[in-house]
């Protein structure tokens, strides 16, 4: 007839534990490089708005000498641009205004607009290396 015998195959409960363990440290990594990820990114975003803004105004001093900063605000305005923080459409006030994820212009005296992205903490992300000159 038949024999009934005990079968060892399976794995012990520290082994399944071990396992657990490992996967929970690799998720927990993964996590904060993609956290990381994320905010570089959109500092990213910011960068190019900086640029985009730059070269609208750039554009617009080849064909007309005569702009002044509202003018330039009013080019972002028509630029699409979205603040990559809060998704939302950026309006005038961010051209003037540090916050997140904004995109400053600027004129000082000597006529040149100096434009500024800042990041997610407020901190500048795109200095004052972006001019456009008139």
């Amino acid at each position: 007839m038949y024999s009934f015998r005990k079968s060892k195959k399976g794995f012990t409960l520290i082994e399944l534990m071990v396992v657990v363990a490992i996967i929970g440290i690799l998720a927990l990594l993964g996590l904060r490089m993609y956290t990381g990820q994320q905010d570089k990114a959109k500092n990213a975003i910011v960068k190019a708005n900086a640029g985009t803004v730059q070269t609208l105004i750039q554009a617009e001093f080849a064909d007309n000498q005569d702009q002044t900063i509202s003018e330039a605000q009013a080019l972002g305005l028509t630029a699409g641009l979205h603040n990559p923080f809060t998704g939302a459409e950026m309006v005038a006030a961010e051209f003037t205004t540090a916050s997140k994820g904004a995109t400053v212009v600027t004129t000082p005296s000597d006529g040149v607009f100096r434009v500024t992205g800042y990041g997610k903490d407020g901190s500048t992300v795109v200095g004052e290396v972006l001019t456009a000159q008139r």
